[in-house]
């Protein structure tokens, strides 16, 4: 896979879920502020605190409370481990005047976290998103020009390996290295391919060179050219 696609499906990626989460937190956020503006105010008490196992530890406060003078129960959607209340806590409680069994926790943990968390995640996303789209563009436009305008020499293969830094699938992608000598910098420079799901050794076997295009102002801006000599 070439590093511009990679760039942009993962910058792709995290863009989409990022302005996902975004609105949605907007949402959640709008929702809940509007149910609070209209909803009428009382106090529960905590009676339990259920959970689903025991060990995630994580606690849903089941909550009584009176409107009217007739009792109605709820379990906040919301959990939190470790416990955020106690039983027997008193708490204020906000409750649809028209529905008495809609109510929730009046307060910010209740109201406001999956909002919250939903947001957070859209707003540390989102600019990762943008960054690694950007990325794509200039190297894309980077190959391009080395493309027309680079210089070629012929470097030698020095390493057909799989690169432990990277995962594409849950697997380390393989990688070319060649080397080449610049005589009018006295410098060896090392350019890296593309990368590969399956080894590319088999395919340059009898090969111990390959092209690189390079810009000679920074011979650092390579492209590694694995087709078979021209």
């Amino acid at each position: 896979m070439s590093k511009p696609r990679l760039f942009a499906l993962v910058g792709a990626v995290f863009g989409l879920v990022g302005v996902a989460s975004l609105i949605a937190g907007l949402v959640l956020t709008a929702s809940a502020a509007s149910f609070l503006a209209s909803a009428e105010r009382t106090r529960g008490t905590v009676v339990e605190l259920s959970g689903g196992s025991d060990r995630d530890h994580v606690r849903y406060p089941r909550i009584e409370y009176t409107v009217r003078g007739k009792q109605y129960s709820m379990t906040s959607s919301t959990g939190t481990a470790p416990p955020a209340y106690r039983r027997g806590e008193t708490v204020p409680i906000a409750v649809d005047p028209d529905d008495p069994h809609d109510a929730r926790i009046a307060d910010f943990l209740s109201s406001f976290l999956p909002a919250t968390i939903l947001g957070g995640t859209g707003i540390l996303l989102s600019p990762i998103g943008a960054v690694l789209l950007l990325k794509a563009r200039k190297t894309a436009r980077q190959r391009a020009w080395l493309e027309r305008e680079g210089r070629a020499e012929w470097a030698q293969i020095s390493e057909v390996d799989r690169d432990h830094t990277v995962r594409l699938r849950g697997r380390h992608p393989y990688v070319v290295r060649a080397t080449w000598y610049d005589a009018r910098t006295g410098r060896t420079h090392t350019a890296t391919s593309d990368y590969f799901r399956h080894d590319p050794g088999p395919s340059l076997r009898g090969r111990t060179h390959v092209r690189v295009l390079y810009d000679p102002n920074d011979p650092d801006r390579n492209l590694l050219d694995l087709n078979p000599a021209r």
